[in-house]
C-alpha cells in the first residue's frame, strides 16, 4: 500500500507567543491520536492587504522622444555617400 503525505493549514490559533501556540497545537494533535506529524512553521494570521486603487497605468513614450542611435546615423551617412559617389562616377564627361 503506498504512503502519502498531507499538508494541512490550521488557522485561528491564539496564544501569547509562537512557542505557546506550538505547544497547544502539539497537545491537541497528540490528544486526537494523530501519529507521524510535525509542525513546520507558524505565521501570524493577518488578512491580505487590499489595494484601494489600482496602480497607475504608465503611457508608452512616443517614438520621437527616443534618442537616435549613432549606428543608424552612420548607416544613413554611408548610403548617402555611396549614392553621391556613384552619381558622380556615372554622370562623368
Amino acid at each position: 500500500m503506498p504512503k502519502y503525505r498531507a499538508t494541512v493549514h490550521v488557522s485561528g490559533l491564539a496564544g501569547d507567543n509562537p512557542r505557546a501556540v506550538r505547544s497547544a497545537l502539539d497537545a491537541q494533535l497528540r490528544q486526537i491520536g494523530l501519529e507521524h506529524w510535525r509542525v513546520v512553521a507558524l505565521d501570524i494570521d493577518a488578512p491580505a492587504r487590499v489595494l484601494d486603487q489600482p496602480p497607475p497605468v504608465i503611457a508608452p513614450q512616443p517614438d520621437r522622444d527616443r534618442p537616435v542611435d549613432p549606428g543608424v546615423l552612420l548607416l544613413v551617412g554611408a548610403v548617402a555617400w555611396a549614392i553621391w559617389f556613384f552619381w558622380l562616377l556615372l554622370s562623368g564627361p
